[in-house]
């Protein structure tokens, strides 16, 4: 970008001949009007050129016409903290902002003020933090070293572990600067005890991590039951350690003691890949962002109606016909490779397709069978369904199971879908003749789509059977079977009877932890958005169900902010996502009941930097201003 910068200016300054006509222009003697026209086309030609010549300079430079251009690339920029004119006093835990008085005076930069004069700009905060007046020392990013007492099973992991810790560190402007005299050696001892490496629902995410200063170094200790916990406090660390822009040096915060947990052990992201589709690259950026702020679970909504982009390993039909274009799919390599991915960051995936509603497009591949496998979406695509007419649909049903098993989803929160079944639909079939009605005829459906999944499972049920909350699953959740491993993710309806029933919850509460809403429309024939208005990141963030349900706590499993991409693409991918399921983050992470606003105000820009810092694109909080005048606003 800096060169960028420079061949800008030094086109600018080509273009200093039109100061020179500007002159010529000026002189006090009379101009003919031919004389005048000539300048006047030498000026557009002299422009034009000028235009040319700059567009060419910019097409080289950010590659317009190609994937990797200006677009792809742009990132928002970075705040300068270091204003020469500006300096950070403390006073009463508050970053104050005033103008230097003399420039010999010592600075205070914002980012070491925020680090340092209250608590430390940590996200999600943690359970558990003491801390001794906020100190600090340099080091150099080429000085630190690592202890490890681990099991041989997790060392590979853990090393990998490592290296996204360094890649997460702040950098320096210019280049790495050699050690400093008065620079500290930086020592990670890690010590875990379990060889477990596949996290699940009951993982020990726990950890402590404590930073301290001794005469010759400094000393961050890391202690953690599993794998899981020694990353969490890994990225912890991370977020020790900023980059002071006063003095263009690295800073790591010590003489702290952290004793972490998370409050709720399923706190995940979901993205709909059906709808609009998103490049798997783009999906391991969601993946990384998640990391940063420790949610644990990415739930890809793989298919609906419109489109199936995921290649099956026995079943590779339905991509063939179902996904938008050949090379809009999601491989097996892909799935894999993004699976193992998310696992190294602590993060397990759920693979969801929906059923027996919201299918169409890819399950039509024709067939010998000459029942169709869906119906009702003959004249309206978003209203197909599974047939349960056609005595193959099951065991085409298991098959998808088997591959999604194969590919490496979740086996312990497997996800049917469930959503929006329409019952008008399944009334029209013969099997529900002869039923009471067709709500018992869903029961009946619902248990034998449950069944599949304990077939491919080994005839194993998941420890949680998800399926979306509906007007189904608040009147006859009760007649479904495996009602100790049923799991409702609840984004709407009555959460009363789930609760009741002893079914576990995942909280997606539609106006509360939507990513998609306050767009408006999409269809034509709407006035309005479905789910509107827009939902701040306030709201992500003090949104807390759970406390209206006191005797059922131990029932909530969590919470996902959902992104349903009607009206998402890739160019909008990152700014839906944060820093709004960051606040949620935390919500899930440290559920505290009250809402200092200073406090979280202030950590929550510190991280939205900290999230540009590492490349993401992240929606914006506030003015400006706000960040540079902490609490002000």
């Amino acid at each position: 970008m800096m060169n960028a910068d420079n061949d800008t200016e030094k086109l600018l300054d080509n273009s200093d001949d039109g100061e020179t006509f500007g002159s010529y222009h000026g002189r006090r003697r009379s101009v003919s009007s031919r004389e005048k026209m000539k300048v006047l086309l030498s000026c557009l030609v002299i422009g034009s050129l000028i235009s040319f010549l700059f567009g060419l300079s910019a097409g080289a430079l950010y590659g317009y016409g190609n994937s990797s251009g200006i677009f792809n690339n742009f990132k928002p920029a970075k705040i300068s903290k270091s204003d020469p004119r500006w300096t950070y006093d403390c006073k009463t835990s508050k970053c104050v902002r005033r103008r230097r008085t003399f420039l010999n005076e010592p600075q205070i930069s914002l980012e070491t003020c925020n680090m340092l004069c209250s608590i430390p700009s940590l996200w999600p905060k943690p359970k558990s933090l003491r801390t001794k007046n906020g100190i600090s020392t340099s080091f150099n990013k080429n000085h630190i070293s690592l202890r490890k007492n681990v099991p041989i099973a997790i060392e590979k992991y853990l090393r990998e572990a490592i290296n996204i810790f360094m890649n997460n560190l702040p950098t320096l402007r210019g280049t790495t600067k050699a050690k400093n005299i008065n620079d500290s050696e930086v020592i990670v001892d890690i010590t875990v005890a379990s060889h477990e490496t596949k996290l699940s629902p009951s993982t020990n995410e726990s950890y402590s991590l404590s930073v301290t200063q001794t005469r010759t170094n400094v000393l961050a200790n890391i202690t953690a039951p599993t794998y899981f916990g020694a990353r969490h406090a890994l990225e912890t660390l991370s977020q020790l350690i900023w980059s002071d822009s006063s003095l263009n040096s690295l800073r790591i915060y010590h003489d702290i003691f952290i004793e972490d947990a998370p409050a709720f052990p399923h706190r995940g992201v979901m993205v709909d890949t059906a709808r609009n589709f998103f490049p798997v690259e783009r999906l391991l950026r969601v993946i990384e962002g998640m990391a940063a702020s420790k949610l644990n679970v990415f739930h890809l909504h793989l298919t609906d109606a419109v489109s199936f982009p995921v290649v099956l390993p026995n079943n590779p039909q339905f991509a063939q016909y179902g996904a938008y274009q050949p090379d809009m799919v999601y491989t097996v390599d892909d799935i894999k490779g993004l699976i193992e991915f998310a696992r190294i960051r602590g993060i397990r995936t759920i693979l969801e397709i929906d059923a027996p509603s919201h299918l169409n497009e890819g399950w039509n591949y024709p067939t010998e069978n000459k029942e169709k496998l869906v119906i009702c979406g003959e004249e309206d695509v978003f209203n197909g369904h599974l047939n349960p007419d056609n005595k193959q649909a099951l065991d085409v049903l298991q098959s998808i199971y088997q591959d999604l098993l194969a590919l490496g989803t979740d086996n312990e929160t497997f996800h049917v879908g469930g959503d929006e079944v329409n019952m008008t639909c399944y009334g029209q079939t013969k099997s529900a003749v002869g039923f009471n009605s067709t709500n018992d005829f869903w029961v009946d459906f619902a248990n034998n789509i449950f069944k599949t999944v304990i077939t491919a499972n080994h005839n194993r049920p998941p420890n949680n059977l998800v399926i979306w909350s509906s007007p189904l699953t608040d009147y006859y959740i009760q007649s479904l079977k495996y009602p100790k491993d049923i799991v409702v993710q609840y984004w709407f309806g009555s959460l009363e009877p789930i609760l009741r029933n002893g079914n576990k919850v995942i909280f997606s509460t539609v106006g509360k932890w939507y990513l998609d809403c306050g767009f408006g429309p999409w269809k034509p024939s709407d006035i309005s958005g479905v789910c509107d208005p827009y939902t701040s990141w306030q709201t992500f963030y003090k949104y807390r169900p759970w406390s209206e349900y006191a005797d059922h706590v131990t029932q909530v499993l969590g919470g996902e902010a959902c992104l349903w991409s009607e009206q998402v693409d890739v160019s909008a991918l990152e700014t839906r996502i944060w820093p709004r399921a960051a606040a949620m983050a935390e919500r899930l992470w440290t559920d505290e009941e009250s809402f200092d606003s200073y406090d979280v105000f202030s950590r929550m820009s510190s991280h939205r930097e900290r999230l540009i810092e590492r490349g993401f694109q992240v929606s914006a909080i506030w003015p400006l201003w706000c960040t540079l005048n902490p609490g002000k606003c």
